[in-house]
């Protein structure tokens, strides 16, 4: 996976969650892109304990290497 695909998804606006998927059958969520950092060769994730804190708690790095796909997240409309 590259940088600028990853990038480029988190820039897009309207902003639309996605998964990453990576080697061992892990996945993460990303539902908010500036809890997200893109380097060359790993994709850094802030994750929370307290999901109304603004700050997160500890990082998440991930290799770029062992991404295999990102999936979009499809949400049911609010009725």
């Amino acid at each position: 996976m590259s940088p600028e695909e990853i990038s480029s998804l988190l820039k897009r606006r309207p902003f639309l969650p996605f998964k990453v998927h990576v080697t061992g059958n892990v996945e993460y969520t990303i539902r908010e892109p500036e809890m997200t950092l893109v380097g060359r060769t790993v994709l850094i994730l802030g994750q929370r304990r307290n999901v109304e804190s603004e700050f997160f708690d500890e990082p998440v790095l991930v290799s770029m290497r062992h991404i295999t796909h990102l999936e979009p997240i499809v949400e049911a409309a609010a009725s």
